[in-house]
């Protein structure tokens, strides 16, 4: 009980620090979710749970399954897709997805779960919509965190340029300002690729 206590408060205070950072207005019980999210996922059985199968055949899954089904998998999809994507992103560069499949089926996933709660409880409905809706903001605050961890590293300048080409946030461009590189916005991604 006390490891649970101390890394939920570890994440606490990881998560307020990233969001304050990134100056990003969210309700309370987002930034309670994400810690949670954080906390779970120290479980190592929790992440080898979702290894095994792609995405793509959960959602299959989801979408042909009855209403309590569709709620467990939308939630697990939206769960691994926002920790993946934050706290795995740049593993991706050697995968043959990338993180933009990761923050789609999140935000997807998390649509539907809105959806699905929208009569029954408004809190949860306000909740999924607010993380189908900033995902991308989510992502960023999570790679905040894990580079806190030191799973990433932040002197990687190579790295961070192509997450801010994919993702685009302001934490990224002020951090290759730090790092004396000015991001072009009118460059064409795709005379780079």
């Amino acid at each position: 009980m006390q490891i649970e206590t101390n890394t939920t408060l570890y994440f606490k205070d990881m998560v307020d620090a990233a969001i304050k950072n990134q100056q990003i207005k969210t309700d309370e019980i987002v930034e309670f979710y994400l810690v949670n999210l954080l906390s779970e996922f120290v479980n190592a059985e929790k992440v080898r749970r979702f290894a095994h199968e792609p995405l793509v055949m959960t959602m299959d899954r989801a979408l042909n399954s009855g209403l309590n089904e569709q709620r467990v998998l939308f939630k697990e999809i939206g769960d691994v897709s926002l920790y993946a994507a934050g706290f795995f992103s740049d593993s991706f560069n050697r995968k043959p997805v990338d993180v933009d499949y990761y923050i789609e089926m999140g935000s997807i996933s998390y649509n539907y779960l809105a959806n699905l709660t929208r009569d029954t409880r408004m809190v949860f409905y306000n909740l999924y919509s607010e993380l189908a809706g900033k995902f991308k903001a989510f992502v960023d605050v999570l790679i905040e965190v894990s580079e806190r961890c030191l799973l990433t590293s932040k002197k990687d300048i190579l790295r961070i340029y192509e997450r801010w080409l994919k993702m685009r946030t302001k934490r990224h461009e002020r951090l290759l300002r730090k790092l004396g590189i000015e991001p072009l916005h009118n460059l064409d991604r795709t005379i780079i690729h």
